[in-house]
């Protein structure tokens, strides 16, 4: 009996809300596409506009990556690619076939943490990391979304630095080392959207 008990607890602890499964699985297919269709070009649906808890807006369309619960395997393969050539060129069109692949095909890969890669010096990450709470507010093609969430400040040892970081160099070479990776981990209890998620 105690055993059916802790079980239950544990699938209560990590069952998905409808809103979580409603985002994440449009995050997931605007960004297929995009690799797709768009030669990874990020599109609206993936730089929301940045606002504090009171309204007043940050930043605005700030790109965000979705990032996978398991990391090591995206850093390797990222790390691979970015020191196996020189040329750039390259690098970006080894990094659309991997992620225009399978790499957003499954929605149970990811919870729904985002980050983004920043100016260590910008006002924008100083006002992010003082407050540590935002919201993310996304528009695209007839559907928002307006996420509550926290923000943390990764050490460059952590693998959540090192995906964003990899994943941003195979697009953009000539990334400063002068960089800041923000994570931001939404609050689904205090998320909204419109058209309304359907109730699972």
């Amino acid at each position: 009996m105690e055993a059916e008990t802790i079980e239950s607890d544990s699938n209560q602890k990590y069952e998905r809300l409808p809103i979580q499964n409603h985002f994440i699985g449009w995050q997931c297919r605007i960004r297929q596409y995009a690799m797709r269709n768009g030669e990874g070009r990020p599109t609206p649906g993936m730089r929301p506009d940045v606002l504090l808890e009171d309204g007043k807006e940050v930043a605005s369309a700030v790109t965000l990556l979705l990032v996978p619960d398991l990391l090591q395997d995206s850093i390797l393969q990222f790390r691979f690619m970015a020191l196996k050539t020189q040329d750039p060129q390259e690098r970006y069109k080894k990094a659309v076939q991997l992620l225009s692949a399978s790499f957003y095909q499954n929605v149970e890969n990811f919870s729904g943490l985002m980050t983004g890669l920043f100016s260590r010096s910008s006002e924008t990450v100083k006002m992010l990391v003082k407050n540590r709470k935002c919201v993310l507010k996304f528009d695209y093609q007839q559907q928002s979304y307006r996420i509550p969430a926290s923000v943390k400040d990764f050490p460059k040892e952590e693998q959540a630095y090192e995906f964003t970081y990899w994943h941003n160099f195979l697009f953009n070479p000539h990334l400063s080392p002068d960089v800041i990776v923000l994570g931001f981990e939404p609050d689904w209890l205090g998320a909204s959207s419109d058209p309304t998620a359907l109730k699972s």
